[in-house]
């Protein structure tokens, strides 16, 4: 079986200049922690349409503010760390900072769960994300059933859990945001 990328790399310590001379010429995003690369392969079919189904409603509910809805083809540059990363989907309003290769200072992420990347978004990723100043809301979607965990950052800088099941849920984000479960999860199959 051949070598993958991620593998000819494994162990490696790699440059950021050479981290993004390698996307460009292999065409083929990776995340980029710590001087190593983590391919980003392929998800399920629910993945992919929960991915889009929450774009377009952050970019409907957001149409008349001054914010930038980004799905998982931008790349976001954690400043304090120097790591890069992929998200599902992120928000971008005031404080956010956009350049040609990658973005800075979300005020929201949204990660679509995978079995093998729950524990990872869960601890280590969510703990990078927890660095970004900017950050107020971090929202996990789960694939297997209508369930978000919603996150968000107190005045103190400590992070309140909520827990939205089912498909008639809202999911508040802030005074002026409400997300439908039922728009998020719409024609996914639970069966697959």
């Amino acid at each position: 079986m051949p070598a993958t990328v991620e593998d000819l790399y494994k162990n490696k310590k790699m440059s950021i200049q050479e981290y993004f001379e390698l996307e460009e010429e292999l065409n083929q995003k990776f995340e980029y922690v710590g001087g190593e690369i983590f391919d980003m392969t392929g998800g399920t079919v629910n993945h992919g349409l929960i991915c889009k189904n929450t774009s377009t409603s952050l970019d409907i509910a957001l149409k008349n503010k001054p914010c930038t809805v980004f799905n998982s083809e931008v790349k976001l540059s954690i400043d304090k760390l120097k790591n890069y990363f992929y998200p599902d989907a992120m928000v971008l309003c005031e404080e956010g900072k956009i350049s040609k290769k990658y973005v800075q200072h979300p005020c929201m992420i949204i990660e679509v769960l995978s079995p093998s990347t729950e524990d990872y978004d869960h601890g280590k990723k969510f703990a990078f994300y927890r660095l970004i100043d900017s950050l107020q809301t971090y929202i996990m979607l789960h694939q297997d059933k209508p369930l978000a965990e919603v996150y968000q950052r107190n005045s103190d800088n400590s992070w309140l859990l909520k827990e939205y099941l089912g498909l008639e849920m809202m999911l508040p984000i802030n005074d002026e945001l409400s997300l439908a479960m039922s728009d998020l999860y719409r024609q996914v199959n639970f069966d697959l």
